[in-house]
């Protein structure tokens, strides 16, 4: 299906190998267009304001861009320098490879009719070292990402406006998990 759906690009930044590194969470939503550049700053402001919330200060959000359907130019954009507000006592960082993932049931279904799902992957991720499993994404974090992807699903408010997520086709959300694992996701190299 094409693409029918209006797209906010969040790009964070966080220290790998050395280095910079930054990565992003594409986020298509229903709602139509957001408006003006000034509605589109607002708008990014509210992202950040609810995504800053689920990472630890070793992460930044530095950009976002906004996306008319089926472009990958942006229409609007906004630098940031936003560290993560999450506390993360009790963790330890993972390795930047490493991610939590959050998973979106939406109203879509494949063509064998099973459920479409919409994907998330937050690097700069914390295990629980209380536990004794490296591979158990701390709790606080877990409940964070659990709150933010309930806050798309039910619908972000941000400047008179509500926005839910839905697939690139526009498909609504319907619920959400947070893996209680840690996962992995290669960065292109």
């Amino acid at each position: 299906m094409a693409e029918t759906q209006y797209s906010v690009r969040v790009i964070k930044s966080f220290t790998f190998r050395g280095g910079t590194k930054l990565w992003s969470n594409r986020y298509h939503f229903n709602g139509g267009n957001v408006g003006d550049s000034t509605a589109w700053a607002t708008f990014f402001d509210g992202i950040v304001l609810a995504e800053k919330a689920i990472h630890g200060s070793q992460v930044s959000i530095v950009e976002c861009r906004g996306y008319a359907p089926g472009s990958d130019v942006a229409v609007a954009s906004k630098t940031y320098t936003q560290a993560g507000t999450l506390s993360l006592t009790g963790g330890s960082a993972a390795p930047g490879e490493c991610t939590a993932l959050l998973r979106m049931a939406t109203t879509k279904k494949s063509s064998k009719n099973h459920p479409v799902f919409v994907f998330s992957y937050y690097h700069g991720c914390f295990f629980n070292t209380s536990s004794g499993v490296p591979d158990s994404l701390l709790a606080a974090e877990k409940t964070a990402i659990e709150g933010y992807g309930d806050s798309w699903k039910n619908g972000l408010s941000i400047g008179g406006r509500t926005y839910v997520r839905t697939t690139p086709d526009g498909a609504l959300t319907t619920g959400r998990l947070v893996s209680p694992y840690i996962g992995h996701r290669d960065f292109p190299r």
